[in-house]
């Protein structure tokens, strides 16, 4: 196993596509992963990598991908490419489009195709990594589960653009656009390390769930949503109570919602406000239901950069002994990477020096999917993951 990080800059777009052509002339790996900023021609790189014969991933990212190896640091690549050579492993693609099929039906499709792709179509993987269009996150890892169960472990983000306006996009051999669902079904010769969290803490503030459809909170407590979020958080966001965009101003207050661990221990799911209807309802990234417990979380952006190198150390814990990691796919919450700004960048130059030899590479995301501490697979908002490959 030996993964490799590229960095490909863009300014020329007309360019980008021999760019791309470039990196992958001399040794062809088993597996790309890729993202970059909203505004790349995804066209022409689906073009470009559909000319090799590997299976391959490339989904948007809020303002460019993340990369941090031995010679690069940086928050905000036009293009990065995580590349897994691993001969004696298997890996495979698939994809399926919501314009045609419901969420359940397209994240089933799309893994069914992945499977087949991988030459393994009966053989649980060790892994699903996944590239989601925003909004109907839980029924696709419903369909997916539906061909694995619930085991298998899903990690992965939802694709994002600069602008929360639905510029984002997935590229695969066969499928290009918005509405793209694509899988990889990763059976790697090696252990993985995989690890789940958030860098928040709740606060003694609990709300009941007492009017929702989906991911609108209608009422809390009996009183409209916005409202009682807004007292709660010392007017945050007092000018957008008659409508607007809230996402940057609740990224240091999100909800949790709590989860009982098989100790006792309670962990916390988080769940972004990004606006707020005309009515008072509270749009939210993520599902909630009525009767639900919410709890008010906080966080700052030094619990926000110090969480990554957590969560890769978690995953690298979860190796079996002797093996070492030779590469991480980070995601990382676009919430959040707007939240700490420019400190962005001194996170990534302390996982340099705390993972010198260790490329890391991942995008920032409308939305993370992970194997919780309680064992299942959840969609949840502001979350961090890491995937540690090892050899």
């Amino acid at each position: 196993m030996q993964i490799n990080t590229v960095e490909i800059q863009c300014a020329d777009h007309a360019d980008v596509a021999n760019q791309v052509a470039e990196v992958f002339a001399e040794k062809l790996p088993s597996l790309v992963i890729g993202y970059g900023n909203s505004t790349l021609p995804f066209s022409e790189i689906q073009t470009s990598l559909a000319a090799f014969h590997f299976p391959f991933i490339v989904s948007s990212s809020c303002l460019g991908a993340l990369l941090c190896d031995s010679q690069t640091v940086k928050a905000g690549c036009d293009l990065a490419f995580f590349c897994v050579f691993d001969g004696e492993g298997a890996y495979g693609v698939g994809s399926a489009n919501l314009s045609e099929n419901s969420p359940f039906q397209a994240g089933a499709s799309a893994l069914l195709s992945a499977l087949e792709d991988a030459g393994r179509p009966y053989e649980s993987p060790a892994l699903i990594w996944c590239a989601l269009p925003p909004g109907e996150e839980e029924r696709i890892l419903e369909g997916f589960a539906s061909v694995v169960g619930e085991n298998v472990p899903v990690f992965g983000g939802s694709m994002a653009d600069n602008t929360v306006e639905g510029s984002w996009n997935t590229v695969t051999h066969n499928a290009y656009g918005p509405q793209t669902v694509a899988v990889v079904a990763m059976y790697p010769s090696p252990p993985l390390g995989m690890s789940y969290s958030s860098g928040y803490m709740p606060t003694e503030t609990e709300f009941r769930v007492s009017k929702a459809h989906g991911r609108q909170l209608v009422e809390l407590n009996g009183s409209s949503a916005s409202h009682v979020y807004n007292q709660a958080t010392n007017n945050l966001i007092e000018e957008q109570l008659k409508g607007g965009q809230i996402l940057g101003l609740t990224s240091s207050a999100p909800l949790g919602r709590p989860v009982e661990l098989e100790d006792g221990a309670i962990n916390y799911l988080l769940c972004h406000p990004d606006s707020v209807d005309e009515n008072g309802t509270l749009n939210v990234f993520s599902e909630v239901k009525e009767n639900d417990t919410l709890v008010l979380m906080e966080g700052s952006i030094a619990s926000l950069t110090s969480r990554a190198q957590r969560v890769i150390n978690n995953a690298i814990m979860l190796l079996p002994e002797n093996r070492k990691p030779v590469g991480v796919l980070m995601i990382y919450c676009a919430g959040c990477r707007l939240m700490v700004g420019d400190e962005i960048k001194q996170m990534l130059l302390s996982l340099q020096a705390e993972f010198a030899s260790l490329p890391i590479c991942g995008p920032f995301t409308f939305g993370e999917q992970g194997r919780f501490l309680d064992g299942k697979n959840r969609h949840g908002n502001l979350m961090i993951s890491a995937i540690v490959f090892s050899k």
